[in-house]
């Protein structure tokens, strides 16, 4: 769950991201139709981030006695 979460910050993180940069080199009118194609972009990257771990706040603990139970 808190994978899943993070890995949501991460997506609105990348898509402003990579939208302020879009805008910066190509103008804000350019930017504003790449808005969908920024957006798919930036939730693949923080999918396959947070599923890989390469995110701050998604890596697995390297030792299995450090996950937290919540029986």
């Amino acid at each position: 769950m808190k994978r899943t979460l993070v890995g949501a910050v991460w997506g609105m993180i990348l898509y402003l991201l990579i939208y302020s940069i879009a805008g910066a080199i190509l103008g804000t009118a350019a930017a504003e139709s790449w808005r969908p194609i920024i957006a798919v972009v930036a939730a693949a990257l923080a999918a396959a981030g947070s599923w890989k771990g390469w995110l701050p706040g998604t890596r697995n603990p390297s030792d299995p006695s450090e996950t937290k139970s919540f029986d």
